[in-house]
């Protein structure tokens, strides 16, 4: 299912689907927007059906209700609602509106990359483990971006993401949602989540 929202500092589209068109799907998403800023976060609960899911949505209402907090404290609070569940990996990105700034914490492998207008880009390493309740040494970090700046994160269901040329010639995610999905590749049997930001 491809979902799409917009306003005027940025475009979001995402791609969210179940291994095999099952009933649970072990990924979840979530997007807010506010006056002052935007928080992204995609989360993989481990393995998939409804344990997988179940982690993944405790995750995300997580980030729902605490999203004013820093991201690595958003995180550290995930965290601790996976005591005594499967465990997930997730990023979330907070993206402050007034510096242009967005801050990002991850542990596991979720994707993240940031493409400016001028071709450069920013692709953090995705630090190894899991959050499952255990003590964890959660970081956050910083990047400034651009009007036009393109952000994607992604679960380990894409196998490669749309590649850089093709996100950057793009004017409309809303125009171009199926080209840019197309353009992705995914890995059979596994849940996946693509969510691609375009920012004003």
């Amino acid at each position: 299912m491809v979902m799409y929202t917009q306003d005027h500092h940025i475009e979001v589209a995402v791609l969210e689907r179940s291994k095999n068109n099952g009933e649970y799907c072990g990924d979840a998403h979530t997007i807010i927007n506010t006056d002052d800023y935007i928080v992204c976060a995609v989360i993989d609960g481990l393995g998939s059906g409804e344990g997988a899911s179940e982690s993944a949505q405790a995750a995300a209402e997580v980030v729902k209700q605490h999203h004013h907090l820093p991201v690595k404290e958003i995180v550290e609070k995930c965290n601790q609602a996976l005591l005594n569940k499967r465990g997930a990996v997730l990023t979330v990105v907070k993206l402050d509106l007034k510096e242009r700034k967005i801050s990002y914490s991850n542990v596991g492998n979720i994707g993240f990359t940031m493409y400016n207008p001028n071709g450069t880009a920013v692709q953090p390493i995705s630090r190894r483990g899991y959050l499952c309740g255990r003590n964890e040494k959660i970081q956050e970090s910083h990047y400034y971006y651009d009007e036009g700046t393109i952000f994607i994160l992604y679960s380990d269901g894409v196998a490669s993401p749309p590649p850089k040329l093709t996100l950057l010639e793009i004017n409309s995610l809303s125009e171009n949602k199926n080209r840019i999905f197309d353009a992705a590749k995914y890995v059979d049997n596994d849940d996946v989540t693509l969510l691609i930001g375009k920012l004003k």
